[in-house]
């Protein structure tokens, strides 16, 4: 008796491109690759969902299960992003005794690490006009990760604590660090290593011995 079966091509994966053994989590992160791969080739304006499906090799529907549409797409591989980031200046610095020097050098890797991403270089020159949004009108979800993750850093930095508000030094050192990855020329000289940590020790470490501001 014939029984209905998906078609499975000779690579094993069936008409989506899905493979037998494919998870939820290593599709996500497959379509997620295969976004910021486009993202960083064509822009924003210029890469289609079904662009993203047909770079992952999986069909259009497996992509809108998953975000539905390109705008939630967009704000998943930022995210992505500053987690990743947030992970990695974590590993640069956690071998530094004192809080104030995890801050200090979190920042010029954080920094460094912006300019040096592609798809965040080739946006700011090519549609600015898109990008933006991301940081600022719609920058909610990003602040609120990037503060949680590093107030939670500097409580558990080791070396005597800071006497001021974790939240809102983490905050402010978290809108700050964000505007000079997105204007990085100005009065100010941020060129270098060395020029970044003095900026950070001038501005952003005495933030931590700041008290906060409550609610009214």
């Amino acid at each position: 008796m014939c029984t209905m079966q998906p078609h499975v091509d000779i690579q094993g994966r069936d008409a989506e491109g899905e493979a037998p053994g494919d998870d939820a989590e290593r599709l996500t992160a497959r379509l997620l690759d295969a976004a910021l791969a486009e993202f960083t080739a064509y822009g924003l304006k210029r890469t289609s969902m079904e662009n993203v499906a047909e770079r992952a090799g999986l069909a259009r529907s497996t992509l809108y299960r998953r975000f539905s549409s390109k705008q939630e797409l967009v704000r998943a591989v930022a995210l992505r992003q500053v987690r990743a980031l947030l992970v990695h200046l974590v590993h640069q610095v956690e071998q530094l005794p004192t809080v104030e020097e995890r801050l200090v050098e979190a920042f010029v890797a954080g920094v460094q690490r912006s300019r040096a991403d592609g798809l965040l270089a080739r946006l700011l020159e090519s549609e600015p006009e898109t990008v933006l949004p991301y940081f600022t009108t719609h920058s909610d979800v990003g602040l609120q990760l990037g503060r949680s993750f590093l107030a939670e850093q500097l409580r558990r930095s080791p070396g005597p604590k800071s006497a001021g508000d974790p939240e809102a030094a983490a905050e402010v050192i978290f809108r700050i660090t964000s505007s000079i990855m997105l204007s990085p020329r100005a009065h100010i000289p941020l060129d270098t290593d060395d020029e970044l940590r003095a900026f950070a020790r001038t501005y952003l470490v005495p933030l931590l011995h700041l008290p906060g501001i409550g609610p009214a």
